[in-house]
This record gives C-alpha cells, sequence and structure tokens, in this order.
C-alpha cells in the first residue's frame, strides 16, 4: 500500500506537473511566435505606406487571433490602396514606372515584329494570289486559242467537203463528219468524207465522162488532201482505158465505113474539142488519120 501511495503520490504527480508545464511552454512559444508575425505585418504595411507616399490613401482591415494569454494578435491583414497609377507601382508586388516602360517597350517592339510577321505574310499572299491569276490568265488564253484553232479547223473542213459534194453530183454520197471535244466541253468538226463513186458507165463514153466529174469533184477543194490526190489519180487511170476503148473503137468503125466504099470524113463536134482538151490529143490524132486514110482511096484527079 505504501509503494501505492508512494507511487500515487510521489511518481504520478510529478508526471503530471511535467505535462503541464510542457503545454505551458508551447503555448508560451506560441504567443511569442503570434508576437512576431503581428510586428511582421505590421513593418510590412509601414513599408507599403511609405512606399506609397502621402498622398495615396491605405485603408487596412486587420485579422486576430487569441494567444493563450488571452491577448488578440494580429494573423493577417487585408490593405486597400487608393492612388495614382505610378504611386501604386511602386508597392511591393507591382513595378516601377522605369520598368512599366521598358515593358511597354517590349511589348510595342513584339506588336511591330508581329506587325512586320503579318505584313509580310500579306505581301506573300497576294504575291501568291497573283501568281495564281496570272496562270489561271494564262491557262484561259490557251484555251481560247485552242478554241479558235478548232473553230478555224472546223470551218475549213465543212467548206473541203461541200466542195467535194457539190462536184460530185450524183456520184457523190452524203458527208459524214468526225468530231473532238474543246477545252469549252463542246463538241467541234475536225475531220469529213464526202463518199465518190468510180463508177464505170456502160459505154466507154459514159464512163470517161464519169471518170472526168470524179476529177473533178476529188480536186475541187483548194487544198486537195492525199486521199483526194489519190482518188483523183484512180480515176485519171479509169479515164485513160476509156480513152484507150474509145479510140480503138473509132478505128474499128472507121476500117468498116471505108471496107463499105462510104468513107465519110465527120467534123469534130463540140465534145470531141472538149475531150481534146481532157485526152492530150487522142481524138486529134484520130480524126488525121481518118483523113489521111480516105485521101490515099480517093482516085487523082
Amino acid at each position: 500500500m505504501q509503494v501505492t501511495s508512494m507511487l500515487s503520490a510521489g511518481y504520478l504527480e510529478p508526471v503530471q506537473n511535467i505535462a503541464r508545464i510542457k503545454k505551458l511552454n508551447e503555448a508560451e512559444e506560441l504567443d511569442e511566435s503570434k508576437q512576431q508575425k503581428e510586428q511582421e505585418i505590421l513593418a510590412e504595411e509601414q513599408s507599403l505606406k511609405a512606399k506609397l507616399g502621402n498622398d495615396a490613401q491605405v485603408h487596412t482591415v486587420y485579422h486576430y487571433s487569441v494567444g493563450s494569454d488571452g491577448k488578440r494578435y494580429i494573423v493577417g491583414a487585408s490593405v486597400t490602396m487608393k492612388g495614382s497609377e505610378e504611386d501604386l507601382n511602386r508597392v511591393s508586388g507591382g513595378i516601377t514606372q522605369e520598368d512599366l516602360q521598358s515593358k511597354k517597350q517590349e511589348v510595342d517592339a513584339l506588336n511591330e515584329n508581329k506587325t512586320a510577321d503579318n505584313t509580310q505574310n500579306i505581301i506573300k499572299a497576294e504575291a501568291e494570289r497573283r501568281e495564281a491569276a496570272k496562270e489561271e490568265d494564262k491557262a484561259d488564253e490557251e484555251k481560247d486559242e485552242q478554241k479558235k484553232e478548232l473553230e478555224q479547223i472546223q470551218r475549213e473542213v465543212i467548206s473541203h467537203e461541200a466542195a467535194h459534194q457539190a462536184a460530185a453530183g450524183e456520184l457523190g454520197g452524203g458527208v459524214s463528219y468526225t468530231y473532238a471535244e474543246g477545252p469549252d466541253g463542246k463538241s467541234y468538226i475536225v475531220g469529213g468524207e464526202v463518199p465518190i463513186k468510180l463508177k464505170e458507165g456502160r459505154t466507154p463514153e459514159e464512163t470517161l465522162r464519169n471518170m472526168q466529174q470524179v476529177q473533178r469533184a476529188a480536186n475541187a477543194p483548194a487544198d486537195p488532201s492525199g486521199q483526194d490526190r489519190q482518188v483523183a489519180a484512180k480515176a485519171a487511170a479509169i479515164a485513160s482505158k476509156a480513152r484507150q476503148e474509145i479510140a480503138r473503137e473509132n478505128a474499128e468503125e472507121f476500117k468498116t465505113e471505108v471496107a463499105h466504099g462510104t468513107p465519110i470524113i465527120e467534123p469534130v463536134s463540140r465534145e470531141d474539142e472538149q475531150y481534146d482538151a481532157n485526152k492530150d490529143g487522142v481524138q486529134s490524132v484520130i480524126a488525121a488519120v481518118r483523113e489521111m486514110e480516105i485521101q490515099s482511096l480517093m482516085p487523082a484527079a
């Protein structure tokens, strides 16, 4: 029991006193910290007022906390300041007039650079636009030139084939055209054809007339094509054979007339005169031979 009592009176009680003393010391330290904080806040407030000058107005609202000693300590403050921009820029967290001017110059320089960049971009974009417009105009000019060329070709083809068709008469067929699409999406005539029959007649004379008409039709355009010349050459060959056949028939007819004793010198007709111009003088030679043969058969005077 004595141990317990002694523990109660001599041991446990001193422990309780030490803990209480410790708490008091901590409270005193906390109060000292609050006092120091209060002094710092007040000093900062005075510094702000000094920087602002006498013309500025300062209104401060303090924030308090009660210490262990029952006193109120300033633990914070809200400061409202009124004054000129220059005065306000001198306080903590602001900038001086020199700094403000320097910042303004930096901003102006950045704006100038930005403006210069924008100007360069505008100039570049305008140059690109003009170049694109120039290319577009060039393309339009090329399209116009192509269109004019196609229109000229179309006129020439129509005129060419019309000349064939007009000269061919009944020996020619209907005209057919070939087309090409132009740069404007329209179709233009770029070629044509008129079929011409190399038709032989029932007689050499009719064949000769047909081939002469074919030659005239083939050579009718101002600028005959290679194919036109080939057709004309074929017609000329057939016409040459027809002339030979006519000459042979005339020679046989003459012999028959002489054999019957009724030689007759027939005058050269207008048709024969036309043949003279187109048959290289074949009829003239035949007429001369006939006259010489008749004269040899006539008795001397």
